[in-house]
């Protein structure tokens, strides 16, 4: 039999095209696969409930601080004097004439961040109420413990301590979590410090040099005005303009002296 040239070349071509045919065919099935099959169910992307935590307590927390800014400290001030229409609240006081104030506020640090604490847990417990609720109209089943809840401050830092054992499920997929602790910027601790410079001077000397302290310390601006016997204070963050304000009564003269 004789064998032509021609015939091996259409052979040839023959295998050629069914070689290509099964890399189609190969490469559609792969296409199938991977990017037409129904998208099975995760959680991975769906469930963020740190993040949800987080933009929900954040506001409440910076709420708490901005009205300790105002405040002097306290959430509902106790001993206040009221300047140009704004209280100022003690955190140094004497009744007395002459002599030095007393510090009211000795653990002032811890004091402000018990403060935040108690006027925010109530708001922050709630944050975990409406996560429940959003996660469940979402076909979610979400189950969680007890709440643990502190304040810290830190150098331009507030670290909220937030830890709660909470497991959403979806379908036959579980997640657990348990801390959902973070922090937000701000100058309150440097504030405060400079507010317990001032009072511990004041308590023991009848004053406070707070040009002096300017000079040291550029970043703040303290302003100071002596008003009815008692010496009125603003700490000014100059970067942030956040300010604390308060007020002492020591070393008063009598009226008429």
């Amino acid at each position: 039999m004789e064998f032509k040239r021609e015939d091996f070349l259409k052979k040839k071509g023959q295998v050629t095209i069914f070689i290509i045919l099964a890399v189609v065919i190969v490469v559609a099935v792969i296409f199938l696969f991977f990017f037409l099959r129904e998208p099975e169910s995760s959680t991975t992307e769906e469930v963020s409930p740190k993040s949800f935590i987080q933009r929900c307590a954040e506001d409440l927390v910076i709420e708490s601080v901005e009205i300790i800014l105002k405040n002097g400290g306290k959430i509902l001030p106790e001993q206040t004097i009221q300047y140009e229409g704004e209280n100022y609240t003690y955190l140094c006081y004497q009744e007395d004439y002459y002599l030095p104030c007393y510090n009211l506020y000795p653990l002032l640090q811890e004091g402000i961040e018990n403060e935040i604490k108690e006027n925010s847990k109530g708001k922050v417990q709630n944050c975990f109420n409406l996560m429940k609720e959003d996660y469940e109209s979402r076909g979610f089943s979400i189950s969680g413990g007890a709440t643990n809840f502190s304040i810290n401050l830190f150098p331009n830092s507030i670290k909220i301590n937030l830890e709660k054992d909470v497991e959403i499920t979806d379908k036959d997929i579980s997640q657990k979590f348990e801390d959902f602790s973070f922090e937000i910027a701000s100058p309150l601790y440097e504030l405060i410090n400079i507010a317990r410079e001032i009072v511990n001077s004041e308590s023991q000397y009848c004053y406070f040099e707070y040009n002096g302290y300017m000079l040291l310390h550029p970043e703040y601006k303290i302003w100071r005005i002596d008003y009815d016997g008692t010496k009125i204070y603003k700490i000014v963050d100059r970067n942030t303009g956040k300010e604390f304000k308060f007020a002492e009564r020591g070393c008063v003269s009598p009226p008429g002296i």
